[in-house]
């Protein structure tokens, strides 16, 4: 039988022999039935490498794949992927080629995730969604480099249902603000995350070089796929930069750096943590949160969601309507004035069909000043107006 138990409780031996020549073994962790499924893929596949019909593995496209990112992407998005790829992808789908992964081993590396994620007390569905996203990324890579015949189709993710952000009200946003007055570094800091609605991360890293405080906006270079965008700023954001950069006497071109270390700051958890409570606030708040609020306010003031999207740098518009969500009861007031509209103009139809002398209606609005026509002979010549209230 060619699988067998190891040495520790779900760890199994995967011996297969191809012909009389090529014998491989591995070391699968999982249940039973899991190795079983693993063993007969790999052995498919191992088939037909040995016909020539598969030869470039993904362990062997992995190490290009990695280069690439580091060159063309952000460098917090390497480290997630390296991590990502030589602990989880590699040694489970290493030895398979893209075109010889089936839908069966797939879902067999998903139940294999998802009970190593639980046994950690950790929600699985979306890392391994994120897993599966990078598998995809890196099928489309080896397409493009033509090692294999097409990418992945249909690579079917878990049900996943993004949680919508909770967004702080007007009051609670200002009395936090308000609370931060005192300390310039920081007050400064939560208005870069709330009034023009940047990253944490693009914040850590942001230099006074891309402030152009005589042009009022901020270049942001540090953002996801290190894509560049520029963000106005108000004058309050304006004044809390040119009044911290007043009281700095160092060199450093970071405009937040770690006042312990003087590189870019890793968390502020503990500075919000102690406005808050200087606000009297009592609901927890993030940095992301304020970036949330940002979004969510601009929204509830009218402005249009193309404009939001290019100022939290969104590639997709999906990602900046999930706001819409947020700003629910908004929207619905909208429609509700749409509706008093419609119901005023109905008030007044029925008020002009009702006159003995119809009003003539322009625009939809009644026209006051219009003259009624003159009586036809044998008519009354006193004729009656109604009232209208507008």
């Amino acid at each position: 039988m060619s699988v067998r138990l190891y040495k520790q409780p779900n760890k199994w031996w995967i011996d297969i022999t191809i012909g009389r020549k090529h014998r491989f073994r591995e070391i699968f962790e999982g249940t039973y039935e899991e190795a079983v499924v693993y063993e007969q893929e790999l052995k498919k596949h191992l088939s037909l490498k040995q016909n020539k019909r598969a030869t470039i593995t993904i362990q062997q496209i992995a190490y290009e794949y990695l280069e690439y990112v580091k060159i063309h992407q952000a460098e917090k998005t390497w480290k997630e992927k390296h991590r990502i790829i030589l602990k989880h992808i590699i040694p489970f789908f290493g030895n398979f080629t893209f075109e010889l992964l089936s839908p069966k081993i797939i879902d067999s590396y998903k139940l294999k995730r998802l009970k190593e994620l639980q046994d950690k007390s950790i929600k699985g569905y979306r890392t391994v969604n994120i897993e599966l996203n990078i598998l995809s990324n890196m099928s489309r890579f080896a397409f493009e480099r033509g090692y294999t015949s097409e990418p992945l189709k249909n690579l079917k993710r878990l049900p996943h249902r993004y949680k919508l952000p909770e967004p702080l009200d007007i009051d609670t946003a200002l009395k936090f603000l308000n609370a931060a007055k005192e300390e310039p570094f920081y007050y400064a800091l939560f208005l870069c995350l709330y009034h023009a609605g940047m990253r944490k991360n693009e914040v850590f890293h942001l230099q006074w070089s891309d402030i152009f405080f005589e042009h009022n906006f901020i270049r942001v270079l540090k953002a996801k796929m290190n894509k560049e965008r520029f963000i106005p700023m108000s004058k309050q954001l304006k004044d809390a930069l040119l009044n911290l950069k007043s009281l700095r006497a160092d060199v450093n071109p970071l405009v937040f750096p770690s006042p312990q270390t003087g590189k870019p700051l890793t968390d502020i958890r503990r500075a919000i943590r102690r406005i808050t409570r200087k606000a009297g606030i009592e609901r927890k708040i993030s940095p992301h949160q304020l970036r949330h609020t940002f979004a969510t306010h601009l929204l509830e003031q009218g402005i249009d969601i193309r404009a939001i999207q290019a100022l939290l740098g969104h590639e997709q518009i999906t990602t900046t309507q999930i706001y819409t969500k947020v700003a629910l009861p908004v929207l619905q007031h909208a429609i509700q004035a749409l509706e008093a509209l419609a119901g005023s103009q109905h008030v007044v139809n029925d008020v002009v069909t009702n006159l003995d002398n119809p009003l003539k209606i322009q625009s939809g609005r009644v026209d006051l000043n219009h003259r009624p026509p003159a009586p036809k002979a044998g008519a009354l010549t006193s004729l009656r107006y109604a009232p209208i209230t507008i």
